[in-house]
């Protein structure tokens, strides 16, 4: 489910991202994607970039809050809780596990059109969600699941670790 994320007191009224990399344009260097720091505005690239320079960033200054800069995209990242964030209905943020929470719309919809959750028929019929239920097994295994997580999980009929 979610955790309120500390770290989002920084998050501050920001510009629209700049175009490219600052960083790498100064160097004159190339990107794949960029990212927005949500404290200070600065547009630096992504990890899949050679330069990297949205974490040295974080790690460095300790701005902790990015968003994507993609067209088309909308979603936000905590590097202190190593997790995506979303602002909460009463202006709060909150840090989730999108793959728990997508994979659980998709088990309850798998089950609701009469499938079962049998690992053997998952395994054949629907690779992804077999593939979750591996990552929701493995996760709670080692104490990693979210509590509420788990409880929403263990609703599902027919459920077992």
């Amino acid at each position: 489910m979610s955790r309120p994320c500390v770290h989002a007191d920084a998050i501050s009224p920001v510009p629209p991202p700049a175009s490219g990399c600052e960083t790498c344009l100064e160097i004159g260097d190339t990107w794949v994607h960029l990212r927005q720091c949500l404290t200070c505005g600065r547009t630096l690239c992504c990890d899949d970039s050679p330069n990297r320079h949205m974490s040295r960033h974080a790690r460095a200054d300790g701005h902790l809050i990015m968003r994507t800069a993609e067209p088309d995209e909308d979603w936000v990242f905590c590097f202190g809780d190593d997790a995506l964030v979303r602002e909460t209905a009463t202006g709060g943020w909150e840090a989730f596990d999108w793959y728990v929470e997508e994979g659980l719309e998709a088990a309850t919809a798998h089950l609701s059109a009469g499938g079962s959750l049998d690992d053997a028929a998952l395994a054949t019929a629907h690779e992804e969600l077999a593939q979750w239920v591996g990552h929701v097994r493995a996760k709670h295994a080692t104490g990693a699941l979210d509590a509420a997580d788990a409880s929403a999980i263990e609703a599902l009929p027919g459920w077992t670790w």
